[in-house]
Protein backbone atom coordinates (compact mmCIF):
# COMPACT_ATOMS: atom_id res chain seq x y z
CA UNK A 1 0.00 0.00 0.00
CA UNK A 2 0.78 3.42 -1.10
CA UNK A 3 1.74 6.23 1.89
CA UNK A 4 0.69 9.70 1.15
CA UNK A 5 4.59 11.08 0.55
CA UNK A 6 4.82 8.23 -2.38
CA UNK A 7 1.30 8.99 -3.82
CA UNK A 8 1.75 12.97 -4.04
CA UNK A 9 5.38 11.96 -5.42
CA UNK A 10 4.13 10.06 -8.25
CA UNK A 11 1.74 12.61 -9.28
CA UNK A 12 4.51 15.44 -9.22
CA UNK A 13 6.33 12.94 -12.02
CA UNK A 14 3.69 12.75 -14.17
CA UNK A 15 3.13 16.28 -13.71
CA UNK A 16 6.59 17.05 -14.50
CA UNK A 17 6.38 14.04 -17.51
CA UNK A 18 3.97 16.11 -19.31
CA UNK A 19 2.16 12.75 -20.23
CA UNK A 20 -1.51 13.00 -20.36
CA UNK A 21 -3.27 11.47 -17.57
CA UNK A 22 -6.25 10.79 -19.14
CA UNK A 23 -9.86 10.78 -19.06
CA UNK A 24 -9.51 13.15 -15.48
CA UNK A 25 -7.77 15.80 -17.25
CA UNK A 26 -9.68 19.47 -18.98
CA UNK A 27 -8.01 22.05 -21.17
CA UNK A 28 -6.64 24.81 -18.36
CA UNK A 29 -8.32 28.63 -18.84
CA UNK A 30 -11.20 26.99 -20.47
CA UNK A 31 -14.48 28.96 -19.75
CA UNK A 32 -16.66 25.85 -19.31
CA UNK A 33 -14.66 22.70 -18.00
CA UNK A 34 -17.95 20.60 -18.41
CA UNK A 35 -16.60 18.07 -20.81
CA UNK A 36 -18.55 18.28 -24.68
CA UNK A 37 -20.05 15.21 -24.35
CA UNK A 38 -21.86 15.84 -21.02
CA UNK A 39 -23.00 19.33 -22.26
CA UNK A 40 -24.87 17.63 -25.34
CA UNK A 41 -26.12 14.46 -23.62
CA UNK A 42 -27.33 17.05 -21.84
CA UNK A 43 -29.25 19.46 -24.28
CA UNK A 44 -30.49 16.10 -25.87
CA UNK A 45 -32.13 15.29 -22.34
CA UNK A 46 -33.76 18.57 -22.12
CA UNK A 47 -35.04 18.11 -25.90
CA UNK A 48 -36.37 14.87 -25.32
CA UNK A 49 -39.19 16.63 -22.65
CA UNK A 50 -41.98 17.63 -23.83
CA UNK A 51 -44.89 19.73 -21.96
CA UNK A 52 -48.82 19.78 -23.13
CA UNK A 53 -50.65 21.87 -24.03
CA UNK A 54 -52.14 24.80 -21.34
CA UNK A 55 -55.73 23.09 -21.43
CA UNK A 56 -54.64 19.76 -21.89
CA UNK A 57 -52.69 20.25 -18.27
CA UNK A 58 -55.70 22.63 -16.80
CA UNK A 59 -58.41 19.77 -17.83
CA UNK A 60 -55.54 17.15 -15.76
CA UNK A 61 -55.59 19.36 -12.95
CA UNK A 62 -59.16 19.84 -12.72
CA UNK A 63 -59.81 16.12 -12.26
CA UNK A 64 -56.78 15.70 -9.90
CA UNK A 65 -58.73 18.65 -7.81
CA UNK A 66 -61.58 16.99 -8.02
CA UNK A 67 -60.50 13.54 -6.95
CA UNK A 68 -57.71 13.77 -4.56
CA UNK A 69 -57.35 17.17 -2.96
CA UNK A 70 -58.70 20.83 -3.94
CA UNK A 71 -55.80 22.57 -2.19
CA UNK A 72 -52.27 21.64 -4.40
CA UNK A 73 -49.56 23.16 -6.33
CA UNK A 74 -48.99 21.60 -9.62
CA UNK A 75 -45.41 21.32 -11.80
CA UNK A 76 -45.92 21.16 -15.42
CA UNK A 77 -46.78 17.25 -16.77
CA UNK A 78 -43.46 16.07 -18.41
CA UNK A 79 -43.68 13.81 -21.45
CA UNK A 80 -40.42 11.61 -22.48
CA UNK A 81 -40.18 9.44 -24.99
CA UNK A 82 -40.78 6.50 -22.81
CA UNK A 83 -42.16 7.97 -19.69
CA UNK A 84 -44.34 10.54 -18.10
CA UNK A 85 -43.70 12.69 -14.55
CA UNK A 86 -45.99 14.99 -12.89
CA UNK A 87 -45.72 16.32 -9.88
CA UNK A 88 -46.83 18.58 -7.39
CA UNK A 89 -47.36 19.59 -3.34
CA UNK A 90 -50.25 18.93 -1.49
CA UNK A 91 -50.58 22.39 0.48
CA UNK A 92 -52.92 21.22 3.41
CA UNK A 93 -51.30 17.88 3.98
CA UNK A 94 -47.41 19.32 3.41
CA UNK A 95 -46.79 16.54 1.29
CA UNK A 96 -44.98 16.36 -2.34
CA UNK A 97 -46.51 13.84 -4.72
CA UNK A 98 -44.46 12.38 -8.20
CA UNK A 99 -46.11 10.43 -10.48
CA UNK A 100 -43.97 8.60 -13.14
CA UNK A 101 -44.61 5.41 -15.44
CA UNK A 102 -40.63 4.24 -14.94
CA UNK A 103 -41.60 2.02 -12.08
CA UNK A 104 -43.92 -0.65 -11.61
CA UNK A 105 -45.95 1.44 -9.30
CA UNK A 106 -44.58 4.99 -9.72
CA UNK A 107 -46.52 6.52 -7.08
CA UNK A 108 -44.21 8.34 -4.42
CA UNK A 109 -44.24 11.25 -1.81
CA UNK A 110 -41.89 13.14 0.44
CA UNK A 111 -42.24 15.63 2.99
CA UNK A 112 -39.89 17.39 5.26
CA UNK A 113 -42.03 17.66 8.12
CA UNK A 114 -43.64 15.07 10.46
CA UNK A 115 -46.95 14.37 9.53
CA UNK A 116 -49.88 13.01 11.81
CA UNK A 117 -51.66 9.99 10.10
CA UNK A 118 -55.27 11.14 10.75
CA UNK A 119 -58.17 9.59 8.90
CA UNK A 120 -58.52 12.68 6.64
CA UNK A 121 -54.85 12.31 5.34
CA UNK A 122 -54.46 8.53 4.98
CA UNK A 123 -57.88 9.07 2.81
CA UNK A 124 -56.22 11.70 0.60
CA UNK A 125 -53.15 9.16 0.14
CA UNK A 126 -55.76 6.52 -0.58
CA UNK A 127 -57.16 8.94 -3.30
CA UNK A 128 -53.61 10.11 -4.49
CA UNK A 129 -53.16 6.38 -5.17
CA UNK A 130 -56.31 5.85 -6.45
CA UNK A 131 -55.73 8.75 -8.96
CA UNK A 132 -52.08 7.39 -10.23
CA UNK A 133 -53.40 3.92 -11.01
CA UNK A 134 -56.08 5.50 -13.52
CA UNK A 135 -53.18 8.18 -14.64
CA UNK A 136 -50.68 6.10 -14.87
CA UNK A 137 -53.06 3.87 -17.27
CA UNK A 138 -54.76 6.37 -19.54
CA UNK A 139 -50.66 8.10 -20.03
CA UNK A 140 -49.59 4.36 -20.67
CA UNK A 141 -52.22 4.48 -23.48
CA UNK A 142 -51.44 7.61 -24.67
CA UNK A 143 -47.50 6.66 -25.17
CA UNK A 144 -47.73 3.63 -26.78
CA UNK A 145 -50.92 4.88 -29.32
CA UNK A 146 -53.55 2.46 -27.83
CA UNK A 147 -57.59 3.66 -27.69
CA UNK A 148 -57.68 5.75 -24.10
CA UNK A 149 -61.16 5.23 -21.92
CA UNK A 150 -61.99 8.77 -23.73
CA UNK A 151 -61.92 7.58 -27.16
CA UNK A 152 -63.70 4.02 -26.38
CA UNK A 153 -66.63 6.09 -24.74
CA UNK A 154 -67.04 7.97 -28.07
CA UNK A 155 -65.87 11.56 -25.86
CA UNK A 156 -62.97 12.09 -27.88
CA UNK A 157 -62.05 10.11 -30.97
CA UNK A 158 -58.73 11.80 -31.03
CA UNK A 159 -60.02 12.99 -34.90
CA UNK A 160 -61.89 16.28 -33.73
CA UNK A 161 -65.18 14.81 -33.75
CA UNK A 162 -67.72 13.66 -31.17
CA UNK A 163 -69.97 10.62 -31.06
CA UNK A 164 -73.62 11.01 -30.42
CA UNK A 165 -75.39 9.84 -27.58
CA UNK A 166 -73.88 11.54 -25.23
CA UNK A 167 -76.93 13.76 -24.22
CA UNK A 168 -79.70 12.46 -22.39
CA UNK A 169 -78.84 9.20 -22.88
CA UNK A 170 -78.75 5.75 -20.37
CA UNK A 171 -75.41 5.79 -17.83
CA UNK A 172 -74.73 2.61 -19.70
CA UNK A 173 -74.50 4.49 -22.89
CA UNK A 174 -72.77 7.67 -21.57
CA UNK A 175 -70.49 6.24 -19.23
CA UNK A 176 -71.79 9.04 -16.63
CA UNK A 177 -73.65 8.12 -13.20
CA UNK A 178 -76.40 10.99 -13.69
Amino acid sequence: MMDDREFLKKIRRLQESENKIGLTEFPVGHSNSTPKLIKESRILKEEEIQTIEPDEQREEENKFKDIVSKLVKFEPIKVHTENVEWSGHLIREKIDWYFSLDDTIGCYIDTTELIQLRDETLEVLKKLRGYYDVWADDWSNRLTGAPTEETETGTDTGFGTETSGAEGGTEEETGFGF
